[in-house]
Order: C-alpha cells, then structure tokens, then sequence
C-alpha cells in the first residue's frame, strides 16, 4: 500500500511529500506530474543490484559499488573533475568567474577508483567528480539490471536519458535543467535543496559561459551564506525544498526546478533519468533566451515595455486568443505547431540570422 508522508526539515525550508512502497515498476506518473514540486519516492531502487552491493561497512561497501562498476564498464576514456583539498568538495568557479577551482582531465575508471581508494582512509584528500555520463553506454549491462520502468504516455516520444554521477564528496552548485528529473541515489548519502524556478532572481546565478557542468550555476554557497554580498538569498532559502536520501531513494523533480546536490560519503553514485515533456521538434527555449538577449535586452525601456506585451500576448498567452478572431486560412505561424510548422518557422529563422 503506497502511504503518503510529509517531511519538514526546518520550520523554514518548504514541506517535500515522500511517497512509500514505490518500485520501479509501479511509479505512479500521475501522481508525480500532478503536482509541480519535489517528491522523494522512498525506498524505489533499494532493491537494485547495485544498491544492495553498497549495503555493507562502509568501505567494503564502496569497494563492492566500484567493483562492479569496473567489471562493466566499457573501457572509454572519461572526463573527470579533480579538485584540491581546500575546496571542501564544492565544485564550482574561481574567484573571478573566468575559469573553475578544479581540473579536467581524461582518464580511465580504473585509475580514478584506485586514486579514491588509496585516499579511503585520510582525512585530508583530492576530491573526485565525474559527472553525467551516459548510463546505457558506459555501462550497458548494468543499465539492464538497474533500472526504471516508463510506461507512461508522456513518454511515448520522448524516453528518458539515463546519466551515472560518480565519485567522493561533492557538491554541485545550485542549477537548473530544461528535462524533468527522477534521480536515484545508489551509494553514498545525498542532499537536494531545490527552488521553484520564480526563485532566479534570489540565486544570484553566475555568467551563462563558460559554466563548471554545462549549466547556469548560483555564485551562493548555501551552506555558508553570505547576506551582505547575496541579500535576497535569504528569501530563495526561505522557500527551499530540502530532499535527504539514502541509498535506495528516489527524488523526482520538475523541469527548470533549481537544485544543489550535496554528496557526503567517501564515495558517491547516483543515476538519474531525464526527459523533456515537450515535443522535440520545439527546438530549445535556451536559443530563443540568447536571441532576445542579442535583439530585445539593449533597447531603450520604453521599446522593451512594447516588446514584453507583445511575447505577453503570442508567446506566454492563451494561443488560441491570438488567432480565434482569424479565418483558419491565414493562421500561419499562429497555428498550432507541429513538426513540419516547426521546420519552417527554423528555416525563416535561419534566413533572417543569416542577412
């Protein structure tokens, strides 16, 4: 029987509802989509083989994790992040916001494993962080035998992305993602401190290039936040959701949710799975946000009011008001798109960048 819970971890952090008795085949989609916040799923993968590896001492436990994640892996180069110890495991810029306080290097599983073991027992170390890579292709058999069932219509054309996060303590500075999330903590213990997209303007977010993981990041720590310099960080903290999971627990999260990912232990694995709701013919809203910065952002204040009620009225309105008073014959570019309106709206687009 699935029983619904509410955790509050301060009196001012927002309520996160914890579903329990989920499995990876019986995720209720219905009720996940039916409400635009946080929900952990208790429990969901506890029953993976990789999560029961992990059920051990803690260094056995992480030996187990690796072990089996060496025996599968399919030998690739990978990209992986190394940051000193006097980063304290946070991941992130240098103080000019220019570069990032860690390297970047290719190397091999094996290698980056035997780096964390031979430092297991210091308490003083490197810290390692290999992020989003692919699942299925790094390592496909696991991806078999660890995974989620999406039987859903939301994902008739469009199936989730499977993505693994490895290494020690590590946290991932708050960000966004276009996709919609459920992310599955497999080793080690994690924090999620999310924010409801309204909340940008109190993240203070850094410059849109370069970013430490391919996302706009805060330039806040929030575990030491600094209210002199950040101010209206108080009020985005105000309004966080904190997700605490154990191995075995589920976090899902909707799209363009702002998240920090605190992992604790020694060493750390998650997967998680991503998919985008929308049609992949829509192309991204992140293109559409830097050709108003190129067109719209600069123009005198008057000009940009002008333009705001006009996306107000054909993008961020009711469509069908825009065209309801038109015969059906002069729609155009006001009609609902579709895959083949949206190849034509792209080539017009195209065309006009390009004079």
């Amino acid at each position: 029987m699935m029983i619904i819970n509410n955790q509050r971890k301060t009196d001012t952090k927002m309520v996160v509802k914890v579903l329990e008795g989920i499995t990876p085949q019986t995720i209720p989609y219905d009720e996940l989509f039916s409400h635009n916040q946080p929900i952990i799923l208790k429990g969901l993968v506890k029953d993976w083989p990789l999560v029961q590896a992990g059920q051990e001492s803690a260094q056995q436990s992480s030996n187990s994790v690796m072990a089996q994640l060496e025996q599968h892996y399919n030998k690739r180069p990978l990209l992986v992040y190394k940051a000193p110890t006097e980063n304290k495991a946070r991941f992130g810029y240098n103080k000019s916001c220019t570069g990032f306080n860690f390297s970047s290097n290719r190397s091999t599983l094996s290698e980056v494993f035997d780096a964390i073991r031979n430092q297991l027992s210091q308490e003083e170390h490197d810290y390692f962080y290999i992020n989003s890579l692919r699942f299925d292709e790094g390592f496909p058999t696991l991806n078999q035998t660890n995974k989620l069932d999406f039987d859903h219509a939301e994902f008739k054309n469009n199936q989730p992305v499977s993505k693994i996060w490895l290494g020690t303590e590590s946290v991932a500075a708050a960000h966004f993602d276009q996709p919609k999330n459920i992310a599955c903590c497999v080793a080690g213990k994690r924090r999620f401190t999310l924010f409801p997209p309204d909340q940008i303007n109190n993240l203070y977010p850094g410059p849109l290039s370069p970013t430490p993981g391919g996302q706009v990041v805060t330039l806040a720590d929030l575990s030491k936040p600094d209210f002199s310099r950040f101010p209206r960080l108080k009020e985005a903290l105000d309004n966080a959701y904190i997700a605490d999971l154990e191995p075995g627990d589920g976090l899902y999260y909707p799209s363009m949710w702002w998240h920090e990912v605190e992992a604790f232990d020694r060493f750390n694995v998650m997967v998680n799975y991503w998919w985008m709701e929308a049609d992949p013919y829509l192309g991204s809203p992140m293109d559409a946000l830097m050709h108003a910065m190129m067109s719209i952002r600069d123009r005198p204040t008057k000009d940009k009011e002008a333009w705001k009620a006009l996306f107000d009225y054909y993008i961020f309105g009711d469509s069908e008001n825009v065209r309801a008073h038109l015969p059906p014959e002069s729609h155009g570019a006001l009609a609902n798109i579709d895959e083949n309106q949206s190849r034509r709206l792209g080539a017009m687009l195209r065309n006009n960048l390009n004079r």
